[in-house]
């Protein structure tokens, strides 16, 4: 609730410096517009309780102002807040108790619990699985583009967009590197190649693509159909559905599913940060969902 407000020095003093900080912190413009605003709502909870030092944020309170958002109503229509934008808050209030108890990330002294259970509402596909997905892929032109796709968006765990996004500048055969130059965070990053996904997208580049592409073209889009054009969500969803028709799982594959699959994959063995900067995760909230996916699928 951005027209709130707060009246407390000592608030309006904290509130002011946590603004900077994400600005030297450099997050996206929306994350400093969101997150001052739902400690702004926090603050003026706090007000409203009588509260107004910042020591007197504690377990009890934390808590009980959550339990108040869960049935808090919308100011522009009827309703609550959705499930994500309670865990937009969670990130936020942590983010600021780290803040003003000046401890690294994940250090405060006060917990706020998942309000969602994660590890229940995603899935992953097993190595052998995803295995399988690539093996449907036959030596067609087609399935030479689905195989490069599909390295894409397991083997580098690029985002959707990301993967429609890439230009043919951006792939580094060189340095076996993938320059991603803007991303859902606002921040770019290069990702390694391994040998399968290097070998994946040369065939792709120099076998397929040459050959769909009108020689009087200057499309610069890494992926494209088989008349030319480049490759749109519809195209890339219908791509998806013919691949799901050929696998034997039952899980519906999907972009946003290869990208959870290898983020646990890779958390086998790298470290939770490891995987959030492969993955681009400018914080470790979101990438905590890949301990509840491991714990569950490989114990």
């Amino acid at each position: 609730m951005k027209t709130l407000e707060i009246y407390t020095v000592a608030f309006i003093n904290a509130l002011a410096k946590f603004k900077k900080r994400l600005q030297v912190q450099g997050v996206s413009k929306d994350q400093q517009y969101s997150k001052p605003n739902a400690v702004k709502e926090f603050l003026h909870y706090l007000e409203t309780k009588g509260k107004t030092q910042l020591n007197q944020i504690t377990q009890r309170v934390v808590n009980n102002y959550f339990e108040y958002l869960k049935t808090r109503p919308l100011q522009t229509k009827k309703g609550y807040l959705s499930t994500g934008s309670l865990m937009k808050h969670r990130e936020s209030i942590l983010r600021f108790i780290e803040f003003i108890q000046k401890v690294g990330q994940g250090k405060s002294t006060i917990k706020i619990k998942s309000l969602k259970n994660e590890s229940k509402s995603k899935q992953i596909l097993l190595e052998n699985e995803v295995q399988e997905l690539f093996n449907v892929c036959d030596d067609t032109l087609l399935g030479i583009r689905d195989k490069a796709i599909l390295s894409l968006l397991y083997g580098c765990g690029l985002r959707r967009k990301e993967v429609l996004n890439l230009t043919t500048d951006a792939i580094d055969l060189n340095r076996n590197r993938i320059h991603i130059k803007t991303s859902k965070t606002g921040y770019g990053r290069e990702v390694v190649m391994s040998k399968t996904v290097k070998a994946h997208i040369e065939d792709y580049i120099f076998n397929v693509r040459n050959l769909m592409l009108d020689v009087h073209t200057d499309l610069q889009k890494l992926l494209i159909t088989e008349r030319g054009t480049p490759m749109s969500n519809s195209a890339l969803a219908k791509m998806m559905d013919r691949l799901n028709r050929k696998t034997t799982t039952h899980k519906k594959v999907t972009c946003h599913l290869l990208r959870h699959t290898i983020g646990t994959h890779l958390h086998r063995y790298l470290s939770l940060q490891d995987v959030a900067k492969f993955l681009g995760h400018r914080n470790l909230d979101s990438t905590m969902i890949y301990t509840h996916l491991k714990a569950e699928y490989y114990g």
